[in-house]
């Protein structure tokens, strides 16, 4: 599989791209006068963004608000004679599934999950060891999150 093409960003696109990161809603005209730029040229600048699949913008829930409090990190060894990615397609449509990667070590899959307390984890830990290929799993508990998001975009 080859590595995804990096998209071409001037300096305006990267402003609007981080101004959108701290407040997706803010409107084009205030964007336009802070970046000194016609409404339109954001607009169009925005809408090829969106097109490109380069941003999406998306409401983020803070977990606790909503009653998701248990939090965790499964790692997960797949038996060698099943493709990985094909359960990390299976695994990936979990709802309680927010970050999912193969990685190197011991362990093949990293899963990350939200639930909402200690018995749906355990749930959700006992369907994972029903996936057809799924050979080990080791689950750690974060027991205080101190940031959600993603990096600031940089040139």
């Amino acid at each position: 599989m080859s590595e995804p093409e990096k998209y071409q960003f001037d300096a305006l696109d990267l402003a609007l791209m981080q101004s959108l990161q701290k407040d997706g809603r803010e409107p084009f005209s205030e964007l336009s006068k802070r970046l000194g730029i016609v409404v339109s040229t954001v607009s169009k600048r925005y809408q090829k963004l969106v097109e490109d699949g380069v941003l999406k913008i998306i409401g983020r829930v803070d977990p606790n608000k909503v009653g998701y409090n248990a939090y965790a990190c499964i790692l997960i060894r797949i038996d060698r004679l099943v493709e990985i990615s094909e359960i990390a397609q299976q695994l990936s449509a979990l709802p309680e599934v927010s970050f999912l990667a193969m990685r190197t070590g011991e362990f093949d899959l990293e899963l990350n999950v939200m639930c909402r307390d200690n018995n749906h984890l355990l749930d959700l830990m006992q369907r994972l060891l029903k996936v057809q290929g799924i050979q080990k799993t080791e689950t750690h508990m974060y027991l205080k999150v101190y940031k959600w998001g993603q990096p600031e975009i940089t040139i």
